[in-house]
């Protein structure tokens, strides 16, 4: 079991592998594929552009963090996922 993450006035923050985990369960549900892991590649899985968008979209409203388009394409899903990058002027979500 995972402990979350805390930050210094003891609130449990949002952590990469949180975030990495709501983006593997997204793109399951997007692309109807449950056998979607961390380890596969978002192109490999049928990703696109739009797929790019939404996903980006989702993690933007649910984590105040995007991904970057070059790794994304290029790198496994759990890699990506540890580069999110915060969106300019985003409030990350709390616990």
């Amino acid at each position: 079991m995972q402990v979350p993450e805390t930050n210094d006035e003891g609130i449990h923050t949002v952590g990469p592998a949180d975030v990495e985990r709501s983006l593997v369960e997204w793109l399951r549900v997007e692309l109807e594929d449950p056998e979607i892991t961390g380890a596969d590649n978002f192109l490999d899985i049928s990703g696109h552009s739009l797929t790019f968008s939404k996903l980006n979209q989702f993690l933007g409203d649910s984590f105040g963090a995007v991904l970057d388009m070059k790794t994304t394409y290029e790198e496994p899903l759990n890699v990506a996922a540890a580069k999110t990058q915060p969106v300019e002027g985003a409030t990350p979500i709390t616990r």
